[in-house]
């Protein structure tokens, strides 16, 4: 069930920290990245302008931040901003003995990372502010063709040497056509190689994922060939992960996994929020529709767009009357949105009639 703070807003802020990045992935889906420059880049936040919002969204009860971009080591300043969290005080909500509870205490901080420039000083910085980090691993021998960058090695390594320094990490798998027949080696790799936990997320289109999106499209056939690999790799190795992006729940029933966590929900603003690298408020991270500034945070409470995410008020037509409605939003909303125009556009994956 979604927490909010005690602000309107969710617990988890996601900051974009800047428009840069040192890969050319295919499936990245930023915004900024579209060929169309639909989503024009402005003036990044100074340090000041970022230390500013993050006091004052752990004023207004953000329990967690993660950064990323772009790519966050691009900014020379990034490590001055993560301190500057370190020692801000966030309320969490707990629920302990049945009872919930709350208190005060250093927000949980992540890093987004490509891995490219992580470092055994990286990690050093890292573990000092207790930062979990997570890195992408979007295939081994296709490393290159989805990144531009041959940099999977080094990727694998800093995961053993993140473990070796007592930091906890997530392997980031973006699952595509191009990928998906060495899914259960890649998974098995970062798992190998020292990670906790496997994030793992289907290709949707959106910014530079816009161009050639047809030969990294999966389909529900291989989405359940992803989910069941992602399960048997799971289960040897004794760990668990999940997906990030919703499924259609007639394409994925979450009751049959137990290792990969499925979600059918749609979490953009109900768990989580964006800022982007220019100070605005979007509902996620895949959302191309900047909302209001955050110097002007409180009008994105009574936002249109906004409350359609809040109000859940986004169902397909094609889902209604299906029996599943109650705890499904049909897909990916945000990659709807893009592919099909509208915010209610049916998912990439065409809902199963045998649910209606």
């Amino acid at each position: 069930m979604p927490i909010l703070a005690r602000s309107f807003l969710p617990s988890t802020a996601v900051l974009e920290m800047t428009y840069r990045c040192n890969h050319e992935c295919r499936f990245c889906s930023c915004p900024w990245f579209a060929a169309d420059g639909r989503f024009p880049c402005h003036s990044e936040l100074t340090t000041a302008q970022w230390k500013n919002i993050i006091a004052k969204l752990c004023d207004m009860g953000i329990a967690s931040f993660a950064f990323t971009g772009g790519e966050a080591l691009l900014r020379d300043d990034l490590f001055d901003i993560i301190a500057h969290a370190a020692q801000c005080r966030a309320e969490h909500i707990e629920t302990k003995e049945g009872e919930l509870r709350t208190y005060m205490g250093a927000p949980g901080l992540y890093l987004i990372s490509n891995g490219k420039l992580v470092t055994e000083e990286t990690l050093a910085r890292l573990k000092e502010h207790e930062v979990n980090l997570a890195m992408s691993l979007p295939g081994l021998d296709t490393f290159k063709w989805h990144t531009g960058s041959d940099t999977a090695d080094h990727v694998l390594k800093m995961f053993g040497k993140a473990k070796a320094a007592g930091l906890r990490t997530v392997c980031n798998v973006t699952v595509t056509r191009k990928n998906i027949h060495e899914l259960y080696e890649t998974l098995a790799a970062g798992l190998i190689a020292g990670a906790d936990q496997i994030l793992m997320n289907r290709f949707l289109p959106g910014g530079r994922g816009l161009t050639g999106a047809e030969e990294m499209m999966i389909d529900g056939p291989m989405l359940t060939q992803m989910l069941d690999i992602a399960e048997e790799v799971l289960t040897k190795a004794g760990r668990f992960g999940s997906l990030g992006t919703e499924v259609p729940r007639c394409w994925a029933d979450p009751a049959k996994y137990k290792r990969i966590t499925v979600g059918t929900r749609c979490s953009a603003a109900l768990e989580f929020f964006v800022i982007d690298p220019s100070g605005f408020v979007r509902v996620c991270n895949h959302s191309q529709v900047r909302l209001h500034h955050f110097d002007e945070i409180e009008k994105v409470k009574l936002d249109p767009y906004w409350t359609t995410f809040t109000q859940r008020r986004y169902l397909p037509k094609e889902c209604g009357g299906c029996r599943d409605a109650a705890d499904c939003d049909g897909g990916c909303r945000e990659a709807a949105h893009i592919v099909g125009g509208k915010i209610d556009s049916p998912d990439t994956l065409p809902p199963v009639p045998r649910n209606l």
